[in-house]
């Protein structure tokens, strides 16, 4: 099996967070996985949980001004199946062929969702008929009462605008601390050892935006999409990206993740950054060190 990176570097793996309002009736893939994909591309992919439940979904490209892909027909059935809530971590792993192996971290706890019944056995399930899909419609009418309310925070927060550009460039030296002789004592809580991150403490005055660090962005030679997901202790949620005329970038919207983290002036944040071959940032996650 694939461990998540290909011969040219580019990842296998993708992250998205479960939020209600936002899934349809099909899963769109990140535009950055595109280079992952097989050609030609195959017809229908299966979706395998951990405990070897299979769904067979049609994979499609998408028109438009860039190049999108898809799986239809079966990500409703997926949803009910696996019982999804809002927040829900969901971890693709593409074996480069045709098979997605998903793994699904509760929003909860951030831990792995298991085999939900004992009845349970591998099979492959078919989503195609309209019949069946209207069925699933009308029993997916609750999820708004799992809606997880992410976009709240960013535009409430985004009020406050983001401080002014002679300030950031002094930013670094204030709030981040840049890798030193803790270097190593701050990696063991990387997932990846050698992944681009760096620590900061808190500004009450900064609160409501998070400053990814000049070096940082440099030395990794990074890039950012629109949005991007920053997982903690708590669970995912997706943020938007933030670029401003000097080329400082922020994650609009982070007052929630301190916030709900209860973060002190005394603790420090480690924010692991997560990327592609191509060095996209998809992922931002949050560890907080008590002080």
């Amino acid at each position: 099996m694939n461990h998540g990176n290909y011969s040219d570097g580019s990842t296998s793996k993708f992250f998205k967070p479960y939020l209600p309002s936002e899934s349809g009736d099909d899963l769109m893939l990140p535009i950055y996985f595109n280079s992952c994909l097989p050609k030609p591309l195959p017809e229908t992919v299966n979706v395998r949980s951990i405990y070897g439940k299979v769904w067979k979904l049609v994979l499609r490209k998408c028109g438009g001004e860039v190049e999108r892909f898809v799986m239809v027909n079966g990500w409703k059935k997926i949803v009910r199946d696996e019982d999804l809530k809002g927040g829900d971590l969901l971890a693709f792993e593409f074996d480069g062929s045709r098979c997605f192996n998903l793994c699904i971290y509760e929003r909860e706890t951030m831990c792995k969702k298991l085999k939900r019944s004992s009845e349970q056995s591998e099979e492959i399930i078919e989503v195609g008929s309209d019949g069946e899909e209207e069925t699933l419609a009308s029993d997916d009418s609750d999820d708004s009462d799992n809606d997880y309310a992410v976009e709240d925070d960013d535009v409430a927060e985004d009020d406050d605008g983001l401080e002014d550009e002679d300030e950031v460039e002094a930013e670094d030296d204030d709030d981040v601390k840049a890798e030193d002789d803790d270097d190593n004592d701050e990696r063991q809580y990387l997932d990846h050892h050698n992944n681009p991150y760096f620590t900061m403490t808190l500004n009450p005055k900064k609160k409501s935006q998070l400053h990814i660090p000049a070096y940082v962005i440099k030395d990794y030679d990074l890039n950012f999409p629109a949005r991007i997901t920053v997982m903690d202790q708590l669970g995912a949620l997706e943020k938007a990206i933030k670029i401003q005329k000097n080329g400082s970038i922020f994650v609009k919207g982070f007052g929630s993740v301190i916030r709900r983290n209860k973060m002190k002036m005394t603790d420090k944040m480690i924010c692991e950054l997560k990327r592609t071959g191509s060095n996209l940032v998809h992922t931002i996650k949050v560890n907080i060190i008590s002080g």
